[in-house]
This record gives structure tokens, sequence and C-alpha cells, in this order.
């Protein structure tokens, strides 16, 4: 059939598939689009060509850099190390300890071809585990350990795959040579897919500076870097695509969270397309792996003369395998988590152990690891056809297990709980007149574009400041609350800022000098607490050091203008060279994290009685108390976070698209009173409503992610 008809076909399969899946929720949409592929098989003879490389290229690079757009950073950091260990470890014993039971129970595969296929069935395919999850609601914490794996394992997986490939062809198995290998793809592919996201973002400010401010161009330039950076990992430097791609899709997440000038257009626009695309491509991966299991039957069953049940059989006896390691593992590994530190990690159960290992669901990753070696060394690959029957009946009977067993599963574990959040601000608050700028009455009919949009932005900073003065004017003391509101306060006063600067507004450069000689007040108080508290010897030398290191860069970056992007890279590096001087340091990681939150909060601290105390001791103009102000907002912003507890959870979350609402509402009024009042003409209000909409929207966006 040809390509261009078939693509039509797909997509309307796809969109069948999951009008069914509506209609019938307790059927996983994946194996709906699994049947849809076999209806269509009957009607195409020949069997698709698929191509490794060219697979991962066109459909896990995009999905694997989209998935890791979405994660959560915070639980992304905070669950690393179970996450790691699923990810890497778990994956080799599930490859060789597999691969062994697999060869003792299916004497018919050599011991390489078991090994082989374990290896192949060891990574959790985020396509599935997303497709199952988002039906569901298990904890948070098992949640963003699976997303966090399936994200990670696929490297390790590949890898292992490959030299039981290597061994089964070339009856040898070097096991340092393939342990530098894993190192070196890994590395490399970290480093590839670090260096050009940046260097890709780094365009995009160019090109967004010189006035191409096409969102839509900027979305597609998006929606090309996993492609690019996928090929220049795998094809130019032989290293990991995928642990390149997920490294970027990190990053720009990162990055995109603390942009605080993003285009709110963009982030609407890119949302939008990304979530079409990755509802194509998923699709698409099961539909073919449909197309491919009726050619798998006739080769692997048929030819070799093995009926139907007994096939069906090899397929859920590895499934069981895969199921038992996979539980076994887990229930140690959070035993082991829980006799480290039994006053704070939870007890292990049986229900959560089966959750994890009943969402160890297996798809596009299996199918196209060995759907890929059809062909090795001129010949074909031993028992190919049955190790496709095979990994397909294992990533069908998983989904059907997972579809049945994770609802029952997560009813018995009882309702889904919240860790609170344990913030406490200092009490001491100063009295900060607003910028009025825009505010005041003009002489001339219109203000500028510059003065309506800072305040616009100014009205959403009051209403989220009256926000801020309830909640401490009856004496109760709401953490998360206060948290979210200083650092939406911060972001906008940010956006006032360069407006300013970018406009050469009167004042403007005076008031980025006096916030420099107030941030070098502050900072220098720092200084102060740092070596106040290494004298009373309550950090260790290795996090003095690395305190005092990063405020001399701080001060150092004093009056340079930068770009965010270049900015932005210097701070990741920076960040690196810290972690990197303290795992060498050899200190304790619990006890280096420790001794940074308390000197993080000490610093924090000083700047802000520092510059409270100097502004006592003397009589400031209001562009004074304005850089006051910003100064010290930025301070509160990060003493909420530093005093959060350990696991910062959706309060937080909850609360900043609560008053993100509330202070786009407030923005929305005031773009509609300037509108009314004739201050601004009716092109620049659409203009303005629309970026209003537009910022509505990606947050709800965000929070519905």
């Amino acid at each position: 059939m040809d390509l261009l008809l078939l693509f039509p076909i797909v997509i309307s399969l796809i969109v069948a598939s999951s009008l069914l899946a509506h209609f019938f929720p307790l059927l996983p949409v994946s194996l709906l689009q699994i049947i849809c592929g076999v209806g269509l098989s009957f009607f195409i003879e020949e069997t698709i060509g698929l191509d490794t490389e060219w697979f991962l290229l066109i459909f896990i690079a995009p999905l694997l850099f989209n998935d890791a757009w979405r994660f959560p950073k915070r639980e992304l950091w905070q669950l690393r190390a179970p996450i790691i260990a699923n990810a890497f470890v778990l994956v080799f014993v599930t490859a060789l300890g597999g691969g062994w039971l697999i060869h003792i129970l299916i004497p018919v595969l050599p011991l390489s071809v078991s090994i082989a296929l374990a290896a192949a069935l060891s990574p959790t395919d985020p396509v599935s585990v997303g497709t199952i999850l988002s039906r569901i609601k298990i904890p948070d914490n098992l949640l963003h350990v699976l997303m966090g794996e399936s994200l990670l394992n696929d490297a390790s997986g590949l890898v292992a795959f490959k030299y039981a490939v290597s061994a089964t062809v070339l009856g040898s198995f070097v096991m340092h040579d393939a342990f530098f290998n894993f190192i070196y793809i890994t590395i490399v592919g970290a480093l590839t897919g670090f260096l050009l996201i940046s260097m890709i973002d780094w365009a995009r400010e160019i090109i967004r500076q010189h006035g191409a401010n096409d969102e839509i161009m900027q979305v597609i330039i998006s929606i090309l870097a996993p492609f690019l950076i996928f090929y220049i990992a795998e094809d130019l430097e032989q290293s990991s695509g995928v642990v390149a791609v997920v490294v970027a899709g990190i990053l720009t997440k990162l990055r995109n969270n603390a942009d605080y000038n993003a285009s709110f257009e963009f982030n609407v626009l890119s949302e939008t397309i990304w979530r079409a695309l990755a509802f194509v491509l998923n699709g698409t991966i099961f539909i073919i792996l449909g197309l491919e299991l009726p050619h798998a039957y006739e080769d692997a069953i048929i030819n070799d003369q093995l009926n139907l049940v007994t096939g069906i059989l090899y397929g859920i006896l590895v499934w069981c395998i895969i199921f038992v390691i996979r539980a076994v593992w887990t229930y140690i590994n959070e035993y082991i988590s829980y006799k480290r530190n039994i006053k704070t990690n939870p007890k292990p159960t049986i229900v959560q152990t089966m959750i994890m290992a009943f969402s160890g669901v297996r798809g596009a990753i299996a199918l196209a690891a060995v759907l890929s070696i059809q062909m090795v060394s001129g010949r074909v690959f031993p028992h190919y056809y049955l190790m496709v029957f095979i990994a397909a009946v294992v990533v069908i009977f998983s989904l059907i297990v997972a579809s049945i067993m994770l609802p029952i599963l997560t009813k018995l574990s009882g309702p889904v709980s919240t860790l609170p959040s344990d913030i406490q601000l200092m009490n001491q608050e100063a009295d900060f007149n607003l910028n009025e700028l825009g505010q005041k009455e003009r002489q001339y009919k219109y203000i500028s574009e510059t003065e309506a949009r800072i305040f616009q932005l100014q009205s959403g900073i009051q209403a989220l400041k009256f926000q801020l003065h309830d909640s401490e004017f009856g004496g109760e003391v709401v953490d998360p609350k206060q948290a979210a509101i200083y650092d939406l306060v911060f972001e906008r006063q940010q956006k006032i800022n360069d407006l300013q600067l970018k406009s050469r507004l009167p004042g403007a450069k005076k008031l980025a000098i006096r916030e420099q000689d107030f941030r070098v007040i502050a900072l220098q108080a720092e200084v102060e607490a740092i070596e106040k508290i290494y004298s009373q010897k309550k950090i260790s030398a290795a996090v003095y050091h690395a305190n005092m290191r990063g405020v001399r860069w701080s001060l150092r970056d004093i009056g340079h203008r930068r770009s965010f992007s270049f900015q932005w890279f210097l701070r990741v590096i920076r960040r690196m060279m810290q972690m990197t001087e303290l795992q060498v340091s050899r200190i304790n990681a619990a006890q280096a994290k420790k001794e940074n939150a308390a000197v993080h909060r000490a610093r924090a601290k000083a700047g802000i009685k520092a510059l409270a105390g100097h502004l006592e001791q003397q009589t400031l103009g209001k562009l004074d108390r304005q850089a006051a102000f910003n100064t010290i907002i930025n301070y509160r912003s990060w003493l909420s976070r530093i005093k959060a507890s350990k696991r910062f959870n959706r309060n937080y979350d909850a609360l900043i698209l609560a008053f993100s609402l509330t202070s786009i509402d407030a923005e929305r009024d005031a773009v509609k009173r300037l509108f009314e009042t004739h201050r601004i003409p009716r092109q620049l209000g659409l203009t303005l409503l629309q970026e209003i909409n537009f910022a509505e929207t990606s947050a709800l966006s965000a929070n519905g992610s």
C-alpha cells in the first residue's frame, strides 16, 4: 500500500480508537490501537520495513523529549535515587537474571538470545505507562518514579540488548568493553543534549532579539530540536541519542520555568502542537505493533511448527519472569530505603509494591529493539520471529493486566495523600509604594505601550499584595500561600524592570543602578553570614567554599547585561561545578544537603536584614524604595523556597495557579479600564487582552499537564 494512502488511514484509526476508549474507559486506548493495527494487516500483504534508527528518530526522540519536558523537575531530583536504581540497576538485573531464567524455562531459546529478549523487554515504556496512569490515580511518589525511570531506562536497556545481540552473532562477550562503552555513550549523550539545546535556545533568543517574534516559527524550531539532537548524538558521535534527547527535554523545562519573559502565546501554541504530535505518534506506534503481529505469528508459530497456545504461554511466562523480578526488586529497594531513615521514609507495603510491579508496562522500545534485528551480518537472527511474537504477547498482556489490576490496587491503597509544606517567612515587612508610572493622569490622550504594560503588571502585583496582607492581617502563617505570592510578584517585577530598561524610560537606568547597589549590600551581608556560620563550625569546609564561590560569582556578575540563555547556561555550569566539588570532597550527601539548606537560610535572612537596616538608617526617595522592594522580593522568594519542606507538593502548585488567575483577572480589568477611559488605542487594547488570554490558557495548561 502506498505510504501516502496509509498515513490518513492510520490517523483515522487513531481517532476511531480514541473515540472507542472514551465510551469504553476500561479498555486502554493502546490495546484498541493494536487491535486496529491487526485489522489493518489483513488489507496489507507486505510488512512495514522498520529500521531501528529510523523508528527511534521519528517516534521515540520527540516522544521522550516531550515527556522529559513535561516531567516535574523537583520530583525528578528528589526521587533521583529510586529512579536511577530502577533505570539502570534493575534493567541490567532483568536482562541478565531474566535472560537466564528464560533460557531455563524456554530451552528452545539459547542463552544469548534469551538475554537479548529480556534486555529488549527490560525498559518500561513512557507511552504505555502514561496511557494506563492517565485514567487512574496513584500516589505521587510512585507516579514520579515510574515516569522518571521510563525516561532514563531506554539507554541502559538498549545497550544491554546491543551487546546480547553481538554475543549471539560473534559468539563472544567482553564485559569491560560493554561497561566502558555504556559509560561513554551515556556521558557523551548527556553532554551533547546539554550543549545542543543550549545552543538552540541561544539561537532562538537571538532571532527574537532581531525582531523575528513569530511564535509559530519558534514552536517549529522547538519541534525540530529533538530530531536534530538525536541524529547528531547517534550518527555523528556514536553516543546515546535517547539520553541526549531526555537531557535536552529536562533542560528545556528548567529554562522555560526560569524565563519570566517567555511568550505566553508561544507556551500555548507549543503545548497544543506538542500534544497533537504526541497523540499521533503514540497511536501510530501501537498500530504498527498491530500490523506486525500477524506476520510475526505466521513466521514464528506456523513456520516453526509451534501451536498458538504454546507461543502465547511463552509470552505470558516471559512476562511473569520480568514481573517477579520487578516486584522483588521494588520491595527490597523500598525496604532498604525505609531502614536507612525510619523516621521519614514510609514502611513498604505489598500493595504499593504490586502497583509498581504492574505499572511496568512494555511497549514501543521493546518493539523497536526486537524488530531491528531481522537481518544481522547478512543472515536472519536466530529465533527472530519467535522473539517478535513473544515481545508482542508481553506488550499486550502487560497492558491488559495493568488495566485490570491497577484500578483494584489503587482502591486498596486508600486515598492518595499529599505531604504538607512547611515554610515560615520572617514577619519583618516594609511598606513600599508602587511605582506609579502609567497610573497618573496624562495631559495627552494616549499613554505609550510600555506604560500600558507596566500599569497592567502593577495592577497584578497590587492584587497579589492584597492577598499577602490579608494572610498576615489575621496573624495566621499560611506558608505555601506566602511562597506562591512572593514568587509571582518577583516574576512580574522583573518584567517591569526589563520593560523600563528596554524602553529607556526616565529613571529606569538609575533604578537598575540602585538595584545593583542594594544587591551588593545584600551579597556582602551574605558573605558575613557564611563566615559566621563557618566560624561556629556548623558547616564543613566544602560547603563553605562552594557557597563563598557562589557569592563571588554573583558579585562579579553585577552590572553585566547578558542574554537570558547565556546567563542561564552559566548558572547551570556553575551549579554543576559546585555539585562536583561537593562530590569529590567526600562529604556525606545528606549532610551536605542539610548544611547547604542551613547556610542558604542564613544568607537569605542576612540579605533581608541588611537591606531593612539600610532603609532604616537613611531617608530614601521613591526610586530607592522601589529598588529596595525589587531586591527584597527576590530574597523573600528565595527564602520561601529554602524553608519549604523537601517535598514541595501540589499545595504550592495549586496556589500558584489560583493566584496567577487572581493576578491575571486584575491585569485584564486594568487593560479594560485603560481602554474605557481612552488611555490606549483600540488595537493595543485588543493585543494586550489577547496576550492576557494566552497567559490564562498557559497557566491552566501547565497546571493540568
